[in-house]
């Protein structure tokens, strides 16, 4: 950057720098020994002020602090909270105070801490008791006394082999009692301090505390030297100031020299020479500014023309230029802050849609597009081998309720940023969004083909075992096959999602490789069958109906069905049992609806099918111990089992009717009807042909018997009888139906 603008500046002001203070300096000795009782009065009631400033704000900072330590510090608490001083830990940490103050207050000169508990000094790293510390009357002095002002100046040595220092003191009490915190300043480094304020050669500086005592006196060589001169001596005083804060008294006043004298005559010659650069330094003030300002003005114009040409809160009329231009440059700088992040915004936004149109096939893009946007998402180019995997959280109801919203989306960051990391350790690059809030579905970069699967095994393993060791929750991965186009990178995903429908029946933290996902043997027919048996169980309250219900999710598991496919299968559950329970009494059918109307929201979140099997479990126990409570309640339910098991046994009795039983059973065979239809379900006539038919359907799997010989054997004696009922049952005929096994 040109530096002409700076040096301009400089050759424009450092001349008048120069003239000025040396005006200044000329009139301060001109005026000094002219009015020198006025002008040093001001000059030493500044002096004056300042020390006793610069006294009161070291003073006040010292005693803030300790008094700040004492109620904030932990450590310092701790101190004054043990008992005996057997804890070494709270004495290091004690000093371990001490020492900051020291280092943070370089006018402390010892600080010592009184324990009351233990009557204990603890001083230099060392808790000695108080009858044995130098300083013991000064401590008892001070705990007889409330006030708590600055003491000085007194004698004070840590170890009685010490030699002693002047040192002024505060003390401060520890809550409720417990102890003293007492802070020294030495009086030779404050002195010193003091003494860079002025110069010893024409002023002096008196400092007495409120008894009245000088507070040099029996101090350092310094101190001594300077306190061993009386006021009168010195000089007179000019000047007396009084703190508020500490009560002590600030004198100063001019020595007598011959330098004064020498000065004074010379008195004619530094005011002409004075009054002459001045006249010289306005000239070149009005001239250089002038000069200097027509850029500052040409800024300005350019800012106002450009302002003018639209709506702007900018007012020049208010504000002078450099404060306009400041202004100008404030509101650019936001509004290109403004810019960047609402750009860097959008770029994330337009990345995760290019994603999703690449995957889902909602936009085809030609090779220079599709290089193109890579190239603007700085992504590697896709022209090798890539995979597609869908990470998915488990348990993500539970997560929801574990965590904030914004937790969520920190550890959701920290999932997408774990896999990133497993990629680069493969040495190979992955693109990752959270395209839905349980799924996070990533492009994987293949190596060469001998390469791909150990790359991609090794990389998906190694993130498993870093999400179980530092997270909370696990997750499954569904994993597409190798792709090598666009198209083929389509086909992965739909493998990938299609995997992880597989979930339900292979467990949660797991890889499934669409490769490794077996093929579903869903015999719909089996599953029918054990279907109807656990409902005709549950209408009947038998506890066989458990055996079924465990049956069926047994097939589901070894049909290795996808997540849809269960649910089919839950749903025609649910359905045969809507079915039968729509024919039953109304009590029957409100059981029925208070139980699984609240459980079918929760069928939509479950994972595993244990989950599933727990959640139907559940409700069904409750279902049969209703259904049993109802039942048992009903008249006639002892003749009901009774002829249900009269029928089962002797099924393949020809004249087996309701009129035969009726008469067997002393019941009337209008009621008995009745009773069927309530207590079981279904008629007579279908039931005895339902367990008919079934009994022939065994016989002719498991044995070689003619279909005339299995008709006479269930209890039809009209082959034709049998024929058509079974083509009613079933769907086909007999014949057809053993062909067919």
């Amino acid at each position: 950057m040109n530096n002409n603008w700076f040096r301009r500046l400089l050759l424009s002001y450092l001349p008048i720098f120069f003239i000025v203070t040396t005006i200044l300096f000329f009139i301060f000795f001109q005026v000094f020994n002219e009015q020198n009782r006025r002008e040093a009065l001001k000059a030493n009631e500044f002096l004056a002020s300042q020390v006793t400033q610069y006294l009161d704000n070291s003073l006040r900072s010292i005693d803030f602090k300790v008094l700040r330590e004492i109620l904030t510090n932990s450590n310092l608490k701790n101190y004054f909270s043990v008992s005996g001083s057997e804890d070494v830990y709270a004495g290091i940490q004690a000093v371990k105070v001490i020492d900051e103050l020291k280092i943070e207050y370089p006018l402390i000169d010892s600080v010592y801490l009184v324990r009351y508990s233990d009557n204990t000094v603890f001083s230099n790293g060392k808790a000695v008791p108080i009858n044995e510390f130098p300083d013991a009357a000064f401590i008892a002095d001070s705990r007889t006394k409330d006030e708590q002002k600055w003491v000085g100046a007194r004698s004070f040595k840590a170890f009685p082999s010490q030699s002693a220092e002047q040192v002024i003191t505060i003390v401060r009490n520890v809550g409720n009692g417990r102890g003293l915190v007492v802070t020294n300043v030495e009086l030779n480094t404050l002195q010193k301090s003091i003494m860079q304020m002025y110069d010893p050669e024409f002023t002096f500086v008196n400092i007495y505390n409120r008894s009245g005592g000088s507070l040099w006196h029996g101090g350092t060589p310094d101190a001594e030297m300077l306190a061993s001169k009386p006021a009168s001596a010195s000089g007179e005083v000019f000047s007396e100031f009084t703190s508020s804060y500490s009560g002590w008294k600030v004198q100063t006043g001019l020595n007598n020299g011959k330098i004064i004298k020498f000065t004074l005559q010379f008195y004619n010659i530094w005011f002409i020479f004075a009054v002459a650069v001045v006249l010289i330094g306005v000239v070149w003030v009005v001239y250089v500014t002038r000069r200097n300002y027509k850029p500052i003005q040409q800024i300005v114009t350019l800012i106002q023309t450009v302002s003018s040409q639209k709506p702007s809160p900018l007012n020049y009329g208010k504000e002078n230029e450099f404060r306009f231009i400041h202004t100008t440059l404030e509101r650019m700088i936001d509004q290109t802050k403004q810019y960047q992040e609402e750009h860097e915004e959008n770029l994330i936004l337009q990345k995760k849609i290019f994603f999703q149109e690449l995957l889902e096939g909602t936009r085809e893009y030609t090779c220079h597009e599709l290089s193109a946007e890579m190239s603007k998402f700085k992504l590697p180019a896709l022209e090798h081998r890539w995979a597609v995997m869908v990470v998915e959280m488990d348990r993500y109801d539970v997560f929801v309720d574990e965590y904030h919203q914004q937790d969520q989306a920190l550890l959701k960051f920290v999932l997408s940023s774990i896999l990133q990391e497993s990629a680069r350790q493969e040495e190979t690059e992955v693109w990752a969004e959270w395209v839905s809030s349980q799924r996070l579905y990533a492009i994987l970069w293949l190596p060469e083909a001998e390469q791909s699967e150990e790359t991609e095994r090794r990389l998906l393993s190694g993130y498993l075992d870093q999400v179980g060791q530092y997270l909370n929750f696990t997750v499954t991965i569904g994993v597409g096959r190798v792709a090598v186009d666009i198209r083929g990178l389509r086909a992965s995903l739909k493998e990938a999602v299609h995997a992880l429908e597989y979930k339900a029946v292979l467990g949660t933290n797991q890889i499934i490789p669409c490769g490794d996902v077996p093929s579903s043997t869903n015999d719909v027919y089996e599953f029918l069958k054990t279907i109807s048996l656990l409902v005709q169980a549950m209408r009947l309250s038998d506890d066989v109906w458990e055996q079924h219900f465990e049956r069926l999710f047994k097939q589901i598991r070894q049909s290795v069905l996808s997540r849809q496919e269960i649910m089919n299968t839950v749903q025609l559950l649910f359905q045969h049992y809507n079915r039968e329970f729509a024919e039953l009494p109304r009590e029957y059918q409100e059981s029925w609806a208070a139980i699984f109307t609240p459980l079918l929201p929760r069928l939509e979140g479950w994972e595993t099918l244990d989950d599933l099997r727990e959640l139907c479990l559940e409700g069904f126990r409750e279902l049969a111990k209703q259904m049993e409570t109802l039942q048992c309640s009903r008249k006639h339910r002892s003749h009901i089992l009774e002829i249900r098991k009269y029928i089962e046994e002797h099924y393949n009795n020809p004249d087996l009717s309701l009129n035969y039983l009726s008469d067997l059973f002393d019941i009337n065979p209008k009621y008995l009807s009745k009773l069927f239809k309530d207590e079981i379900g279904e008629k007579f006539v279908d039931l005895l042909i339902s367990h008919r038919i079934e009994k022939a359907k065994q016989l002719m799997q498991q044995t070689d018997k003619a279909i005339q010989e299995i008709s006479e054997e269930v209890g039809y004696t009209n082959y034709n009888s049998f024929n058509r009922a079974f083509k009613n049952v079933v769907g086909m005929a007999p014949s057809d139906y053993r062909k067919a096994m």
